[in-house]
């Protein structure tokens, strides 16, 4: 269970979903930054994996910070991007690949779809984590796939 629990998540920490600046200015109020759909299909991918999802682990003095929410200040990445707005996260897991994620993604498409999936980056640019978001787009009966 994690320790600041995000929006009822039974595996994820708010410190796993935004910067440590956000997390030292708004506590555990850092939730209200990200959207609850980001936070289910997260929830989602950690079940049908079965094993722990990781998005930003500086919390234990690991090297992602960056892989969910972006605050201004934060250099990383577009300046409009999806992390801006609280509906994105960069996914890793341990002894797997991004095509192994969204292998998993692909084979439960309506279950993510239902949990507000819409747009995931294109695999061949992140060799090493797995961009999903739930921007507002409707693409019926597929993904939305990006390329940076």
């Amino acid at each position: 269970m994690p320790q600041y629990p995000i929006h009822n998540s039974l595996y994820f920490d708010v410190r796993e979903l935004v910067d440590q600046n956000t997390f030292k200015a708004l506590s555990v109020n850092a939730a209200w930054l990200i959207d609850p759909k980001i936070v289910r299909i997260l929830d989602l991918l950690r079940e049908k994996l079965g094993a722990p999802v990781v998005v930003n682990n500086w919390h234990v003095g690991g090297p992602f910070k960056s892989s969910g929410f972006r605050s201004m200040s934060d250099k990383t990445g577009a300046m409009f991007s999806q992390h801006r707005r609280g509906c994105a996260a960069d996914v890793k897991s341990a002894g797997r690949k991004p095509a192994d994620l969204l292998a998993i993604i692909n084979a439960n498409f309506e279950e993510f779809k239902a949990a507000g999936l819409t747009t995931i980056e294109d695999v061949n640019f992140t060799p090493t984590w797995l961009h999903l978001d739930c921007r507002p787009v409707a693409i019926e009966n597929q993904f939305r796939i990006v390329r940076p």
